[in-house]
């Protein structure tokens, strides 16, 4: 009897899948060690509430207001930090965000829903024992920054303000208001949150600098701060940033307690665990389907031709921005995620319909006798790779990003945008159709970074909002990580249709749960 040795990568890949697995739940773990967090709606506004797990006395409250297209899962880390600073924090999910399914709507009526949202936190950490109903701070987070902004300037009792990534502020009728004001912007953030915190800091302070030091122990201060290495998103998870406002805020309420920083404590985890499925998926799929497929039999598929995917994604392009031109002004109740969708959803049919079926996809590879390669005739193991999508997306997201699951119109939205960016994602398969290996793989990725770059020049056109030029790097990434889970599908017996599915979750799922309800 003859031992076979297993080679090293049996047994090397799934170990490291375990690893990442255990890493993430290590770190998760750890999360909000203490302090003691709980949920609650007030007036229609989902809340956590964060406090010490041991505290003596009454401490000081702060509401974190979260920013356009995220939620107050995103800022759970802030939280954290002020939290374990002495400070019993609030974060509210703001109408159109996270859990809260009330619209939020357009012009000067946003504004004062914003402040209505912002009130109910207010009031929730004034009314809850062990919180000193004096001594009451807010931070705030891009349009959260904003909003927290207007409202310590018409609420004087508000005693302390951080805005971060300020995107636009109006001169307080009041110059001594916001009282004890941090404006922190992040290196590479837009020239325009640069210019707009350089505005607060002088409203009724000509004479004020930015980056000089400044007291709010001893007298009502205002002070301007640049993070280090960050833009607009990544100065969420900066520790710099964290402790920054954790100080400005222990000085101005007079909390005397270490600053423990929580920056990115979810984050990591996540990440982690989005490893994990990305390591796993190789083996997974080669398990499902069988290793990869043999080189096309002459004559089994045609690869269209260079110029005929540019006319494809030229036509595509064109289909989408005059589609996108032509909508009318909120036509969708999903912003951002519907204007994005509409725009992929005529790309990918313009690009269809100019590339044809003329040639089998090149996945749908046969052997000399004609008979299909792999196994993905069984219904279940699509199905198998479409959950694994799904949970690949939603077990990181919920971690660290945003609710993983919809709430109120996104319910039917979601899986609208899916459809919409999987339809992009058969596009890019079609051009790829009849190429192998990398040709293939190139070919993919150029057709969908046509799609996002369109995507981009419509919003800078002013087209698409351009809110979508601040999550280019989450979109970015998006792709990265469907063309990774193409490539490895191409190589296997999975269905042509498969990849498009997947990425069609990969991309849309993600879109949609960060894209707020208007």
């Amino acid at each position: 009897m003859v031992n076979v040795a297993r080679p090293a990568s049996s047994w090397l890949v799934p170990a490291l899948v375990v690893l990442l697995a255990a890493g993430a739940g290590f770190g998760l773990a750890g999360v909000d060690s203490g302090v003691v967090r709980t949920s609650t709606v007030v007036d229609g506004v989902p809340v956590d509430l964060v406090r010490p797990a041991a505290s003596a006395g009454s401490a000081p409250g702060v509401v974190v207001a979260h920013g356009h297209a995220a939620s107050r899962r995103l800022m759970a880390d802030w939280g954290t930090t002020l939290a374990r600073s002495g400070f019993a924090v609030a974060l509210p999910d703001f109408a159109g965000h996270g859990a809260n399914p009330a619209p939020l709507p357009d012009g000067p009526e946003r504004e004062v829903r914003l402040a209505a949202d912002l009130d109910a936190a207010v009031g929730l950490l004034r009314r809850t024992p062990g919180v000193d109903p004096e001594r009451i701070g807010l931070v705030g987070h891009s349009m959260g920054a904003g909003a927290v902004h207007r409202y310590a300037a018409e609420h004087p009792a508000i005693a302390a303000t951080v805005a971060v990534s300020l995107p636009g502020s109006d001169i307080p009728p009041d110059p001594a208001l916001p009282a004890d004001l941090l404006l922190l912007t992040g290196q590479f953030e837009f020239p325009v949150f640069h210019r707009a915190a350089e505005q607060a800091l002088r409203a009724g302070r000509p004479d004020a600098v930015w980056g000089a030091p400044a007291d709010p122990a001893r007298e009502n201060a205002r002070r301007g701060g640049t993070v280090a290495g960050a833009e607009h998103l990544s100065i969420l998870f900066a520790p710099r940033a964290h402790a920054a406002a954790a100080r400005w805020l222990q000085d101005s309420l007079q909390v005397s307690a270490p600053v423990r920083v929580a920056a990115g404590e979810r984050l990591w985890p996540a990440v982690l665990l989005w490893a994990a499925f990305a390591v796993g998926f190789l083996p997974f799929a080669r398990r499902l389907f069988g290793s990869a497929s043999p080189e096309p039999e002459p004559g089994s598929g045609l690869a269209p031709s260079v110029p005929a995917v540019a006319a494809a994604v030229a036509a595509g392009l064109g289909l989408a921005a005059a589609g996108s031109v032509l909508a009318p002004g909120g036509w969708s109740p999903l912003a951002v995620g519907g204007e994005i969708g509409l725009f992929l959803l005529l790309f990918g049919l313009g690009s269809c319909a100019v590339l044809g079926r003329g040639a089998r996809s090149a996945h749908d590879v046969r052997d000399a006798r004609g008979v299909r390669c792999g196994r993905s005739g069984s219904a279940w193991r699509p199905a198998a790779v479409i959950c694994c999508a799904l949970l690949a997306v939603a077990a990181p997201i919920g971690i660290a990003l945003a609710e993983p699951v919809p709430h109120g119109a996104r319910w039917w939205w979601t899986p609208l945008v899916v459809v919409a960016c999987g339809i992009a994602c058969a596009a890019a398969e079609f051009a790829a159709s009849g190429r192998t290996g990398p040709r293939q793989d190139a070919v993919r990725a150029a057709v969908l970074v046509a799609a996002l770059l369109g995507v981009g020049v419509c919003a800078v056109a002013g087209v698409l909002p351009s809110f979508v030029l601040l999550i280019a790097p989450l979109l970015g990434a998006l792709l990265l990580w469907h063309l990774a889970w193409a490539a490895v599908l191409a190589r296997t017996g999975a269905a042509w249709w498969l990849p498009a599915v997947v990425g069609g979750v990969l991309l849309g799922w993600p879109l949609a749960a960060v894209s707020p309800l208007g």
